[in-house]
């Protein structure tokens, strides 16, 4: 009897359970677990991803919000800003919408006032307005 077609078939068993989950797993791991924001900003990462990452997408963040405007593309579409003026202007913003909330055209009262306030405001601003564009 002919070995080969088990094999051949073996081979394919082992692509199809192993390799292409594996492939897939660690690839959507790559995009959540954005490794590019140094040590510094990461509490200002987690405070994002926990108060703000369920509604809003920033690549940075590695959050993937469905209902909230993306951040990356509504703060800053040509990329991440670079020079002081621009991060302090997004920084503005992102405080602006924390402290009186944030209508939409199409949805009034989409983002109520002081969803965070002091310390844990900041912080997320401030990683938004540094980190912004990058996706």
């Amino acid at each position: 009897m002919n070995k080969k077609p088990f094999v051949i078939f073996g081979l394919v068993l082992v692509l199809l359970v192993v390799v292409i989950p594996f492939w897939a797993f660690h690839r959507d791991g790559d995009v959540a677990d954005n490794e590019g924001v140094p040590p510094e900003n990461t509490p200002g990462k987690q405070l994002f991803q926990t108060n703000c990452g369920n509604c809003h997408t920033l690549y940075a963040a590695g959050t993937d919000g469905d209902y909230g405007p993306n951040l990356d593309q509504k703060l800053s579409p040509a990329g991440a800003p670079t020079d002081k003026t621009a991060i302090e202007g997004i920084k503005t913003q992102v405080m602006t919408a924390l402290e009186e909330g944030a209508d939409s055209p199409d949805v009034p009262g989409r983002m109520p006032a002081g969803i965070v306030t002091g310390t844990v405001a900041e912080e997320i601003a401030n990683f938004v307005a540094h980190y912004a564009g990058e996706g």
